[in-house]
């Protein structure tokens, strides 16, 4: 996978926490390691920024998408990755889902091509976990 830079050539990230304190604390700590963050705060607006209509391969989008599981509106992050995952050019676009719950069936993650990360977060644990995306 080649990996396109956001506008000041780091790393783009989405990111779509419902949770302002989290959304604020993930916003900080990964532009403070040198990240471009996007953020989302409604479905719409995630499948939009991620251009999931969009069959063209020049258009920029996130490199990675980070995705709460327990979204406050009526839909979980599973749905919404559901959608993304419906576009082909996005069918192994690196998605990393978020959750304090254990209660996370693994053959979905799997189908759906999914990194897990629990909640509370290790700082280390994210960075390498985005690392590991990236290179893939």
């Amino acid at each position: 996978m080649k990996i396109k830079k956001g506008r000041s050539g780091h790393l783009l990230i989405g990111l779509f926490e419902d949770d302002l304190a989290i959304q604020e604390m993930l916003r900080l700590l990964l532009q403070g390691e040198g990240y471009d963050i996007t953020l989302y705060t409604s479905v719409e607006e995630c499948l939009a920024g991620l251009h999931v209509n969009e069959q063209q391969s020049d258009i920029v989008r996130p490199d990675l998408l980070m995705i709460d599981l327990h979204l406050a509106q009526s839909i979980s992050g599973l749905d919404v990755i559901e959608q993304i995952r419906m576009a082909p050019s996005l069918e192994f676009f690196p998605i990393i889902l978020m959750t304090a719950s254990v209660m996370v069936d693994n053959q979905d993650l799997q189908r759906l091509h999914v990194t897990l990360l629990l909640k509370p977060f290790d700082i280390d644990d994210i960075i390498r976990i985005i690392s590991e995306l990236v290179q893939m």
